[in-house]
């Protein structure tokens, strides 16, 4: 499997192949000299999918050249192909960051912020902001991937109150 080994990652922090997203640090494991048998029991712990490079529905098998391990909204966003080469030339182009930058400007410009990002910037370093926020977030199902999590809206319309209340 060249193409994983190219992905350069550390087998000791399980994440997403795709985007390369760092899961929480509980499923680290902070052993230079850990057995593959307690690498692979950390990685099964880890919230990631079991996915197919090449789908089923198109004759991809249950093997492992063909299972790749993503995070849910990567698995949500990867494409259905007969292709091998597009589907990892897809892998390539995903990034973590990328992808939460692309959030966060979708709720600037949905709470009509853009023009205030120096402000919004300062509030979301301010640690007893945030504090307040997230105690006034509630979890919200997530509907396409299931469980629960606060939304970047939930904190973002917080933050569109908080400056109309400064004003």
């Amino acid at each position: 499997m060249d193409w994983l080994d190219k992905r350069g990652l550390d087998w000791g922090e399980p994440c997403c192949w795709a985007c390369k997203r760092d899961l929480d640090d509980k499923y680290d494991l902070n052993r230079p000299r850990a057995t593959r048998e307690e690498i692979i029991k950390n990685w099964e712990r880890a919230p990631l999918q079991r996915c197919h490079i090449i789908a089923r529905q198109f004759g991809g098998e249950d093997i492992p050249d063909n299972l790749f391990l993503m995070c849910k909204s990567c698995h949500d966003r990867a494409p259905n192909t007969k292709s091998r080469e597009a589907f990892l030339d897809w892998v390539e182009r995903q990034d973590y960051i990328a992808l939460v930058q692309e959030d966060i400007m979708r709720e600037l410009r949905s709470f009509d912020l853009l023009d205030r990002i120096d402000d919004v910037t300062e509030m979301l370093a301010d640690k007893e902001l945030m504090k307040r926020f997230f105690s006034n977030s509630g979890l919200h199902m997530n509907q396409a991937r299931g469980g629960s999590e606060i939304t970047l809206s939930s904190i973002f319309v917080q933050i569109a109150e908080e400056l109309k209340r400064r004003n």
